[in-house]
């Protein structure tokens, strides 16, 4: 009987502190702006769309009656990095809270 020697490893480099609230990143998925920082299974590009509603409500989760995280106002920046079941994934341009917005109040920025 042989015996087998067990290789270790050790993890080095810069670690980052995942937040949520601020970066796009879910277990499936992730901004593209975070590649070589973290590793999920699928990164994109976010798209510039922009607030037609006089005001829409970032939610924590894909349901209108999840926990509200912040509001995007008429013309506001909402980077979207995912689009599936009537609503948006992503992050408002101008301080990176994440969230879900529902689709009918966005449209494509030119």
């Amino acid at each position: 009987m042989t015996s087998k020697t067990r290789t270790s490893f050790t993890l080095s480099g810069p670690s980052i502190e995942l937040d949520a609230r601020t970066l796009a990143v879910r277990g499936d998925l992730a901004d593209i702006a975070l590649a070589g920082k973290l590793f999920v299974p699928h990164y994109a590009q976010p798209m510039e769309m922009s607030c037609t509603d006089d005001a829409a409500v970032v939610f924590a989760a894909p349901d209108q009656g999840s926990e509200t995280v912040g509001e995007i106002e008429r013309g506001a920046v909402f980077m979207v990095v995912d689009m599936a079941g009537g609503w948006a994934w992503g992050f408002r341009a101008t301080d990176h809270i994440v969230g879900y917005v529902d689709l009918k109040s966005l449209a494509q920025t030119k």
